[in-house]
């Protein structure tokens, strides 16, 4: 088995990563990409998570509805603290949107029990 090397002459170094193809500090024929990471921290105002009227919903009126609006209130508390602005408002008004359809079926429920109730005594 006969390999031939390189021959590291005198001007004819490779470049620092070893490929000799490669030009010193650029990926030849690729453009430069610049890659930007940025944190934010919790929002200044965050959106109400609605998490008490969630935990009221699962006790008293629909226990369905107000595990779904749980969810997104803690979806929504989430997103506050990392500063996700834009996630936190649309968990937060999912969370609304289910507390309020639940406190309407809950309530109708409650109303057309105790009507019901009333006739057949």
């Amino acid at each position: 088995m006969n390999q031939q090397r390189p021959s590291h002459q005198a001007g004819n170094n490779p470049p620092s990563g070893g490929n000799p193809n490669q030009s010193e500090g650029t990926n030849a024929g690729q453009p430069a990409v610049t890659v930007q990471i940025s944190f934010s921290g919790p929002l200044p105002e965050p959106f109400p998570d609605y998490l008490i009227f969630s935990i009221l919903n699962i006790i008293a009126l629909f226990p369905l509805l107000g595990l779904g609006a749980i969810f997104f209130s803690v979806e929504t508390r989430s997103d506050n603290k990392t500063g996700n602005r834009l996630l936190a408002e649309i968990n937060s008004r999912k969370a609304r949107f289910l507390n309020i359809v639940a406190l309407g079926v809950g309530t109708i429920s409650f109303l057309v029990y105790s009507v019901i109730r009333a006739l057949l005594k």
